[in-house]
């Protein structure tokens, strides 16, 4: 009898202390949400997507500072993207072939900038709805690197993400609601 509560009680203890003393992982599980945190770099190529100032004023708003580019061929505006690699950025790409082929230029060129490389990304595209979402953490730089395949954004969007991302699982925006594909 004394034994059973003896083994009960031994196993409850180390059920309580089990995981103590283990070593964090050092970059986010999959499943937890992290934050956004200032400097963010905003980035829309040429192929503009509706509501793209409204959603950055509203990041600006929440963010302390807040880089931006927008509505030119993004190859074309070196200097900016070098600083953006600096930063948490977020790529606004239209979800018309001329935004995903700009996306693909984009990759060519910086690939530390995509959170996911375009052939995954049209991958994603074929089996979620839109708008799509996607985080990634770029751990050589320590940045998170996201990517918004929309028609359009707006400020609603931007306060939603100001309160955590998921990495590397895709999701999207309907109804002021961020669901999970």
């Amino acid at each position: 009898m004394y034994r059973k509560i003896l083994v009960i009680v031994l196993v409850s203890i180390a059920v309580v202390f089990a995981g103590c003393g283990t070593t964090p992982s050092p970059t986010p599980t999959p499943s937890e949400m992290v934050n956004l945190e200032s400097p963010l770099y905003i980035i829309e190529g040429e192929n503009q997507v509706e509501g793209f100032r409204d959603f950055c004023e509203e990041l600006e708003f929440l963010y302390e500072h807040v880089g931006l580019l927008g509505g030119y061929p993004l190859t074309e505006v070196e200097e900016y993207l070098e600083m953006a690699k600096e930063c948490n950025s977020i790529l606004i790409i239209s979800p018309t072939s001329e935004g995903i082929q700009e996306f693909r230029d984009l990759e060519n060129k910086y690939p530390d900038l995509c959170p996911i490389s375009c052939d995954e990304l049209e991958s994603e595209i074929e089996s979620h709805s839109l708008p799509l979402i996607y985080f990634s953490q770029d751990i050589g730089a320590e940045k998170l690197r996201g990517i918004i395949v929309a028609s359009q954004v707006d400020p609603s969007l931007a306060k939603l993400l100001s309160e955590g991302v998921l990495l590397d699982i895709p999701f999207r925006y309907e109804n002021g609601l961020l669901i999970l594909e």
